[in-house]
């Protein structure tokens, strides 16, 4: 098989690339890849405005690591002091509480949670007398909550039936 002379120039670019890449020459030998401030001496290693080492190639956080001078650093996490991490939920086994808080959420359906009104009342009181007399089950605020919220949502569902009644005995007039 000939080789042609195009063939030959190739051959010696690539060549010469090879060669080029060993040496590990970066791009613009003379520019910084993260801040790119220009090197004052030509054999320089390292940039005088943000330490990155020149032979290394571009990475997405060097922008950012030059701009706080944190280039060749490493990230050290600081320790946390061994403090006791508080629980942000209160501790609930008043289960007469939460079942009462139950019965609340289904009693805020329209028109059918006029049926769970009486458990949510009846077992949001049971959860008082609960939580008064044994204080470490918890749940006290929750079985209060119920009670409460059941006699608004009783007034409301009230009014929703009234309205049910009331609204076609208004077109008849009219």
């Amino acid at each position: 098989m000939r080789e042609t002379k195009a063939d030959n120039e190739r051959r010696e670019q690539a060549e010469k690339i090879a060669v080029s890449l060993r040496r590990r020459v970066p791009a613009s030998s003379l520019l910084c890849s993260a801040c790119g401030a220009e090197a004052r001496r030509k054999f320089a290693k390292y940039c005088l405005v943000c330490g990155k080492n020149l032979w290394e190639d571009y990475e997405p956080l060097d922008a950012l690591r030059a701009s706080y001078r944190l280039q060749g650093k490493n990230f050290q996490f600081e320790q946390m002091p061994d403090t006791k991490i508080e629980n942000l939920f209160k501790k609930n086994e008043n289960k007469a509480s939460e079942l009462a808080w139950a019965f609340l959420v289904y009693s805020m359906m329209p028109y059918l949670g006029i049926l769970f009104f009486p458990g949510a009342f009846l077992m949001g009181g049971i959860g008082i007398i609960a939580a008064h007399r044994k204080p470490d089950l918890g749940g006290r605020g929750t079985a209060i909550y119920s009670v409460v919220l059941s006699l608004i949502i009783l007034a409301v569902q009230i009014l929703l039936w009234w309205l049910l009644y009331i609204v076609p005995e208004l077109g008849r007039n009219f």
